[in-house]
């Protein structure tokens, strides 16, 4: 599912038939380079939230760091979940693109999961039940609180939170038929047979799983709309330091 590929490989369409792909850099990229790198996928978009980064960062790139400051502290358990990246926007981002500058000596894998290969082995019948259906994805389950939420009421919060409404099956412009099931964002709204069906799809999915092991200077770019990921933990006590853009995939 891993493909790894060289710099001048890398396209937007490679991505996405492939799922994932891995680029072992021999030099560590500074936050510019790693924004023109980016751009090969597609539109980089900027992260609103900015104190997920140093000041002298680009606005695109955002920073996890078990060892930084504030905002930018990325615990051990950060990611972990099974889900597709910001699922709860309206327009999620297409490709993530993950640079790793430390990491530690155990723990902190990524783990993916192809949702093609789960769908190409479920029955027409099933597939129609499953084109039926739109999901509500929401980030009220991971949100961290921030300053300005201090004396918001609980209503208030909920009402301001993010969400979205995706059909759980996504025509991709590219590989044609998806899944978009992100199961860490979504929010409880289906009745009982519903909520099978919806449970069934998923362990389909994650059947197919592949643990990446990351090393200094690799770069993993996945494709959204194609593979769920999830971070495993680790200790804490070494540093695990990435930098990270999202795409907006532009090139159709």
């Amino acid at each position: 599912m891993i493909q790894r590929i060289s710099l001048d490989e890398l396209t937007a369409e490679l991505v996405s038939t492939h799922g994932v792909v891995c680029i072992d850099m021999m030099e560590k990229l500074e936050p510019e380079e790693f924004v023109q790198l980016s751009k090969k996928l597609g539109k980089v978009l900027p992260f609103k939230l900015s104190k997920y980064r140093p000041e002298s960062f680009p606005e695109e790139v955002t920073l996890l760091d078990n060892f930084g400051d504030g905002m930018t502290a990325a615990t051990p358990s950060f990611g972990e979940g099974w889900h597709q990246d910001s699922s709860f926007l309206t327009e999620p981002p297409a490709y993530t693109v993950l640079h790793a500058l430390d990491v530690p000596s155990n723990g902190g894998e990524t783990l993916f999961a192809n949702t093609q290969l789960a769908w190409k082995r479920i029955s027409e019948n099933k597939k129609q039940i499953y084109r039926q259906y739109k999901m509500l994805h929401a980030v009220r389950n991971t949100y961290r609180f921030m300053p300005e939420d201090v004396g918001k009421t609980l209503k208030q919060l909920l009402l301001d939170l993010p969400k979205a409404e995706h059909p759980l099956v996504y025509k991709h412009p590219r590989v044609n038929e998806t899944l978009f099931l992100s199961p860490l964002y979504i929010e409880g709204n289906l009745d009982k047979d519903q909520h099978k069906h919806y449970v069934d799809l998923l362990d389909e999915v994650l059947r197919d799983q592949v643990s990446h092991q990351w090393k200094p200077g690799q770069i993993l770019i996945w494709d959204n709309r194609v593979v769920l990921h999830a971070a495993t933990g680790y200790s804490g006590g070494e540093r695990r330091r990435l930098i990270r853009t999202v795409v907006k995939d532009v090139g159709y």
